[in-house]
């Protein structure tokens, strides 16, 4: 149980670290087929090409910034908490706290939703 939690924290930290890599090969790979990608209000992408197409904002200059703050994980379950800077094309900076709540199986993430607000 712990060994898995931990474990489970390793994938939610590659994760985070590929999307601020920008290594969308790497973000997929995170994944499992099936795998469901929600961010209310909005969108909710399902399967890895749905994932993928949501990975990079057009308004985006570059990767985020990400700051993570508190991971927990208990079985099959990690969440964390972070803060996130975008800069936008044509200037401005986006930032952001956010929680992530991860649900995964076999080292590969099945579910994730994402909780984002603007500071």
């Amino acid at each position: 149980e712990a060994c898995m939690s931990e474990a489970n924290k390793d994938v939610v930290r590659r994760i985070n670290q590929c999307f601020e890599a920008g290594d969308h090969d790497g973000i997929i790979a995170c994944l499992a087929d099936e795998v469901v990608w929600e961010v209310p209000p909005h969108f909710t992408a399902q399967g890895k090409d749905e994932f993928r197409a949501q990975i990079t904002n057009p308004t985006a200059d570059g990767p985020p910034s990400i700051e993570l703050r508190n991971l927990v994980a208990e079985g099959n379950s990690v969440t964390l908490e972070g803060y996130v800077e975008n800069k936008f094309v044509g200037g401005g900076v986006f930032k952001g706290r956010f929680h992530n709540a991860y649900v995964l199986r076999d080292g590969l993430i099945v579910k994730m939703t994402s909780y984002v607000v603007p500071v």
